[in-house]
């Protein structure tokens, strides 16, 4: 199923951003810029699974009618 595959996708991206946290602490990274950068990565993180939302729904075109009524052509 797509969720189970959004799902998977979103833990491989947090366990990215837990390893990045881990390796700010361990590099010594002043907590203020830590906190900054773990911000903008979880944003990207968000964003990205956004992105991957809106790639998998099928196009308009493609997605069923509903009630509508049907159209009526008439030739001139």
């Amino acid at each position: 199923m797509a969720d189970d595959r959004l799902q998977r996708r979103a833990d491989e991206l947090a366990a990215r951003v837990d390893a990045l946290a881990e390796a700010l602490r361990a590099g010594g990274v002043p907590e203020e810029t830590s906190a900054r950068v773990l911000s903008n990565a979880s944003a990207a993180v968000l964003q990205a699974l956004r992105l991957e939302l809106l790639v998998e729904q099928p196009p308009p075109e493609a997605a069923p009618k509903r009630n509508r009524e049907p159209v009526i052509r008439l030739a001139a």
